[in-house]
């Protein structure tokens, strides 16, 4: 999968400041292509657990790389489209979004993460509903719920989505990284230990580039100039 091979390459990328996921064509992604799968679909063996199937493969790194990760998401967003996105740090929409995972309608179960992602993106009590009725939301049920970050007119989308990257681009690439890293810790960690692998990282932080630029912009008043280092 493209996506895994750009992912894998870039997970030490330096110059990378942000990263964004998009669709090509009408649609962000309008799910599993059951044609393809035939009429039995795919099967697993009985002792593979699935972590090297490109599509948690492609999961596993968005979270694990220390970048922001921005979906764009307009038409279409669902199924395995639909996990892609939750994996994403931002998802930014157009207005003509549908949303969802409409799998359990054709008896497929999910399989990518959204069982560990949705719930903690808009609370257990309405991914189990989303999940299981396999409905699909619009942009503006979206947002209010929080499962998007941003709505914009779909004739706008693109230049507007462009001008989020440029901002996150802009910031202190490390530190984001390390505030990710932290939150992915957090999500199966008590506070405890939480707290020490926050300060491990802060510890980290402060010998970056972009650190002491933004203590000098503070004391000199001035707008900082981060570079990502």
């Amino acid at each position: 999968m493209e996506v895994v091979d750009v992912l894998e390459a870039n997970m030490r990328n330096k110059a990378l400041r942000v990263l964004a996921i998009e669709g090509n064509g009408k649609s962000f992604c309008s799910g599993d292509d059951l044609k393809s799968m035939g009429p039995e679909g795919v099967k697993f063996k009985p002792l593979e657990d699935g972590s090297e199937m490109p599509h948690q493969r492609m999961l596993y790194l968005i979270r694990e790389i220390q970048k922001p990760v921005v979906a764009l998401l307009h038409g279409f967003c669902l199924g395995a489209g639909f996990e892609l996105a939750l994996a994403c740090d931002f998802r930014l929409a157009a207005d003509d979004l549908r949303i969802g995972d409409h799998r359990a309608s054709r008896a497929i179960c999910i399989l990518c993460g959204a069982s560990w992602l949705l719930p903690r993106i808009v609370g257990f009590g309405r991914a189990t509903e989303i999940i299981m009725t396999g409905r699909h939301l619009d942009a503006e049920e979206a947002l209010d719920i929080g499962l998007i970050t941003k709505v914009y007119p779909a004739p706008e989308f693109k230049a507007k989505s462009r001008e989020y990257l440029e901002k996150i681009a802009e910031l202190p690439t490390r530190c984001l990284g390390y505030n990710k890293a932290m939150l992915n810790f957090s999500q199966f960690n008590e506070m405890i230990p939480s707290l020490h692998h926050e300060f491990k990282l802060y510890c980290k932080n402060i010998r970056t580039k972009d650190f002491g630029e933004g203590m000098k912009s503070f004391m000199k008043k001035r707008e900082p100039r981060f570079t990502g280092r």
